[in-house]
């Protein structure tokens, strides 16, 4: 398949996604933890498990009896991540109160008790409402409305990033991501690439923001790559950004230095 006709497909699949979402309006739950995918991808495996056992009623009547054993100690871990997506599937406010404060607890599974409390809440929401809800989680999560994103602006081959440089970059994206209603959570920035961590609606349409922000950038000089990488799965470290640019570029050698700003 051509480049073009890949990029096409993509715009087509992002413009349907946009569409549910507008459709879903106030009905809109993002997941605000950052919470680590696979760790999604697992409550989700076994919620379907679960779903398709043939005896999910039960189970679920099952774990209304037992809501407490979240509280006790003995219980072990993976018996409480089952309990949690079962009861995640329970409509009633006594039991959303339960994972709640279970959730607010310093435990293994917290990150189970977020994603349960949150798959309560919306199960509760669409109850009272009539209405169906969209849950949208990312392993970075989000703010209300907003999506939470990391990005890196790389440097040009052969360009060591300055001062006025990190500057011009920092002030291009807080003007761009306001205008579009985000907001900057986090700068860094290095002898080779800048850091952000930002929030954007979620049908902000990113690839024109950032193609717009480098290339306002380049004016002062064509110092950044028109590459950039973008995720909302997870903040990559340091050692994980040098090696993504080695692996584009064999002849791309990145030298880190401290970050010396942050908002």
């Amino acid at each position: 398949m051509k480049a073009e006709d890949i990029e096409k497909q993509d715009g087509q699949k992002w413009q349907s996604v946009n569409q549910l979402l507008s459709q879903a309006g106030s009905h809109l739950n993002i997941l605000e933890e950052e919470i680590d995918i696979d760790v999604q991808h697992q409550y989700m495996d076994l919620l379907e498990h679960l779903i398709h056992g043939g005896n999910f009623k039960v189970l679920r009547e099952d774990a209304i009896v037992h809501a407490q054993d979240l509280f006790d100690e003995a219980v072990d871990d993976e018996k409480k991540k089952t309990l949690l997506v079962l009861l995640s599937m329970v409509d009633d406010i006594s039991i959303y109160r339960s994972i709640e404060s279970f959730q607010k607890q310093d435990t293994p599974v917290k990150p189970w008790a977020t994603i349960a409390l949150q798959q309560s809440r919306m199960l509760i929401q669409s109850n009272l409402l009539d209405e169906a809800t969209v849950f949208v989680s990312t392993g970075l999560g989000g703010h209300g409305s907003l999506l939470r994103y990391f990005c890196v602006y790389v440097a040009n081959e052969g360009v060591t990033l300055q001062p006025f440089q990190w500057d011009v970059v920092k002030k291009e994206t807080e003007l761009v991501v306001t205008q579009n209603q985000g907001e900057i959570e986090q700068f860094e920035h290095f002898e080779k690439y800048i850091t952000f961590i930002f929030l954007l609606p979620i049908e902000a349409d990113l690839k024109e923001i950032f193609n717009s922000i480098i290339d306002e950038c380049n004016t002062y000089g064509n110092f950044l790559s028109e590459n950039v990488i973008i995720t909302n799965v997870k903040k990559l470290s340091l050692e994980e950004i040098d090696d993504f640019l080695a692996s584009k570029s064999p002849k791309h050698k990145t030298r880190r230095s401290n970050p010396t700003s942050s908002l």
